[in-house]
């Protein structure tokens, strides 16, 4: 899990690089609201990643063969897994 100070950390360095990029304009009253609200999003994706992590976790440990955590193949298979419940979860 990502800290309350990371989170907003990483909001104002999001947004930060945004207008400075000119991608997003706003005005200093809509400040607090714009980083409250990327933080919001940002600790929706950290428990996403957390909960497909678990989700592939438990696949690969409900294998009929043990397959060792951190081994190349243990590895290969998390990606693998990851990238289709993440396809699943509507993610490219």
């Amino acid at each position: 899990m990502i800290s309350e100070d990371r989170q907003k950390h990483f909001a104002h360095l999001l947004i930060d690089g945004l207008w400075g990029e000119e991608i997003i304009d706003f005005d200093e009253d809509s400040e607090e609201v714009i980083i409250r609200e990327t933080k919001r999003l940002i600790a929706e994706w950290v428990k996403e990643q957390g909960d497909i992590d678990e989700v592939v976790c438990q696949k690969i440990n409900s294998l009929k063969r043990d397959i060792p955590q951190g081994s190349s193949e243990w590895k290969i298979m998390y990606n693998k897994y990851f990238a289709d419940e993440m396809a699943r979860r509507g993610h490219k």
